[in-house]
């Protein structure tokens, strides 16, 4: 049986920093199941799930990354998920809200607390600031609980967002891959950096 690990990496953004932690991980006969990387400049950060023979250790895994990654100067962090951790998660259907407006401290946090109060989960996101007009673009990608009334859910979003005077769209997933690819990241970039 193997053993799931969750790596992250942060750190300056390097070349071969990526070509290292997958040398160890190979060198490891570490099996790679998922990967995210983001690039703040001058800030990268990794983030990886893979699965390991049993005798690989927590230990022997971080200090093997730790080992082939010193040159690159980022930090290592390694995760062994609780195989039973008895959270159930409900069956989701996938939305993206996009919300635009003035940027003023504390938008996230109130966004992010309406979600939890309403039970839906952010499964992804991403903002950016446009210094021509102070304002920001930023789209999540939330997994809404199929157990829940979707016209009530999207009516709390949209007053959250008119009380923040914001401006939003919530969209299907689906509606929002074919219209963009599913990247929020391009997406957001492609409004404000027009």
């Amino acid at each position: 049986m193997a053993r799931r690990y969750i790596i992250s990496l942060t750190g300056s953004n390097r070349v071969g920093v990526l070509a290292a932690v997958t040398t160890a991980l190979d060198e490891l006969r570490g099996n790679l199941w998922e990967a995210n990387i983001s690039v703040m400049q001058p800030f990268c950060s990794i983030l990886l799930t893979a699965d390991f023979p049993d005798d690989r250790s927590e230990s022997i895994v971080s200090d093997h990354i730790r080992d082939l990654c010193r040159p690159y100067a980022v930090e290592v962090r390694l995760t062994e998920p609780a195989a039973e951790s008895g959270i159930l998660t409900p069956p989701t259907v996938k939305f993206v809200l996009t919300v635009r407006g003035s940027d003023k401290p504390g938008m996230l946090r109130l966004l992010a607390t309406k979600m939890a109060e309403l039970s839906v989960d952010i499964r992804n996101l991403y903002a950016e600031r446009c210094e021509r007009d102070q304002s920001f673009v930023m789209e999540l990608e939330l997994a809404i609980p199929m157990s829940l009334n979707l016209a009530r859910v999207s009516e709390q979003i949209s007053a959250r967002c008119v009380e923040l005077g914001l401006q939003l769209t919530l969209e299907p997933f689906s509606e929002f891959f074919a219209r963009c690819g599913g990247n929020l990241r391009d997406s957001v970039r492609a409004t404000t950096r027009m």
